[in-house]
C-alpha cells in the first residue's frame, strides 16, 4: 500500500460540517427539541475548554505520562442573535422578571390526550421560559422528562402520547409576554438557567444532525447591543454550562455525532 500524501478520500465529501446550524433552548433529542432560539447572523460557536494540570516530579526532564490531572471544564455556546425578542434579551441579561407586559394564565384547558397525539398548543405564544406548570389528570409533568416546550409558539411536545384508550385532560398554567416589557435586573435566580442549550448542525452526507449541547446553561457574558445605519443589530448571547449541585462528576456538555 502506498503512503497517501493527502487526507482526501472518497468519503471526504460526506464528512464535512457545513452551515451555522440552529440553536435550541431546552433541547432533549432530535424528537424533543424544545424551543428554536431564532434567526442568527455570523454563525454560532460551541467551545470546550479543559484545563489540565501537569504534575512535575523531581528528576523528570519533561511531562510524564499519567501525571496529569483535570482541573476545570468550561463549555460555552455562543449564538449571534439576529432575531430580537423580549425573551432573548431576558436570557442574555440572565434575569427572570418583567416589570410590565406579562399576563398570568391559570388552569387553561389545553386538550385531552387520546394516546396518539403528542403535540398540544396553548392559547398564547411568547410564554415566559420556565413559568409553566403542566398537569395530566392533575399530576404535574416534568419538563425534559415528560415534555418539552416551544416557548415562542406555546407548543407542548409530550415525550409519549398521553392517554391509552381513555381520555386524559391536560391543563396548563403559565405566564406570557402580552405587551411592552421592562426587564428587571436582580441576583441570578434559578430559573435564569436553561436546562440545556444545543447547536444542531448538518454533516454533509448524513441524514441525522450533529448535536453540541451544554446543560444548566446561563448567559453570564453580559450583552453588547450595537445599532448602526444600514446594518442589523446582532446580540451575542453566550451560554455557559454548569455542573449540577447533585452531580459534580458529569461534565455539563455533550456532542452527539450522527451514525447515519
Amino acid at each position: 500500500m502506498t503512503v497517501q500524501l493527502h487526507g482526501v478520500s472518497s468519503d471526504t465529501p460526506d464528512r464535512i460540517l457545513i452551515d451555522a446550524g440552529a440553536v435550541y433552548i431546552g433541547f432533549v433529542d432530535a424528537t424533543n427539541y424544545g424551543t428554536l432560539l431564532g434567526a442568527t447572523k455570523g454563525g454560532n460557536l460551541f467551545e470546550l475548554t479543559r484545563a489540565i494540570r501537569i504534575i512535575e516530579p523531581d528528576g523528570a526532564k519533561g511531562p510524564v505520562k499519567g501525571l496529569r490531572r483535570l482541573e476545570s471544564v468550561t463549555a460555552v455556546i455562543t449564538a449571534n442573535m439576529l432575531e430580537l425578542t423580549a425573551e432573548n434579551l431576558r436570557r442574555a441579561l440572565a434575569v427572570d422578571s418583567y416589570s410590565s407586559g406579562t399576563t398570568d394564565i391559570s388552569d387553561e384547558a389545553v386538550g385531552d390526550g387520546d394516546g396518539e397525539t403528542t403535540e398540544f398548543a396553548l392559547d398564547h405564544g411568547d410564554v415566559v421560559e420556565n413559568s409553566e406548570t403542566i398537569t395530566l389528570e392533575g399530576v404535574a409533568q416534568v419538563r425534559g422528562t415528560d415534555y418539552t416546550m416551544d416557548y415562542d409558539t406555546g407548543t407542548i411536545q409530550f415525550v409519549s402520547a398521553p392517554g391509552d384508550g381513555a381520555s386524559y385532560s391536560i391543563v396548563a398554567s403559565y405566564t406570557y409576554v402580552s405587551g411592552e416589557s421592562v426587564l428587571i435586573g436582580e441576583e441570578v435566580p434559578d430559573n435564569a438557567y436553561c436546562d440545556s442549550v444545543a447547536i444542531v448542525g448538518t454533516v454533509q452526507g448524513m441524514t441525522n444532525p450533529i448535536i453540541c449541547k451544554v446543560t444548566n446553561a446561563l448567559c453570564d457574558g453580559g450583552i453588547n447591543l450595537s445599532m448602526a445605519p444600514k446594518d442589523e443589530a446582532v446580540v451575542q448571547v453566550k451560554f455557559t454550562g454548569h455542573y449540577a449541585t447533585a452531580d459534580l462528576s458529569t461534565e455539563p456538555w455533550s456532542v452527539t455525532y450522527p451514525a447515519s
